[in-house]
């Protein structure tokens, strides 16, 4: 079994961005590389784009204050 690695980040193409970054390095260390974005972001172009297999995925956003 190859090495294999699950990159993920979406929302917006500055959490996608690094993850291209690193794909080349990956590449060559031999990695198997996969993706899991949102099924609608810009990640999910951006990421095939460069050939790598995305699984999209149901998200929401975290909310960080109560309404009460």
């Amino acid at each position: 079994m190859g090495k294999r690695i699950v990159l993920t980040g979406g929302g917006t193409a500055g959490h996608v961005t690094p993850n291209i970054a690193l794909l080349p390095s990956l590449k060559e260390a031999g990695y198997e590389i996969f993706y899991i974005g949102s099924y609608d972001g810009i990640e999910a172009s951006l990421i095939r784009d460069q050939g790598i297999p995305y699984y999209g995925i149901s998200v929401g956003k975290l909310r960080r204050y109560f309404d009460w």
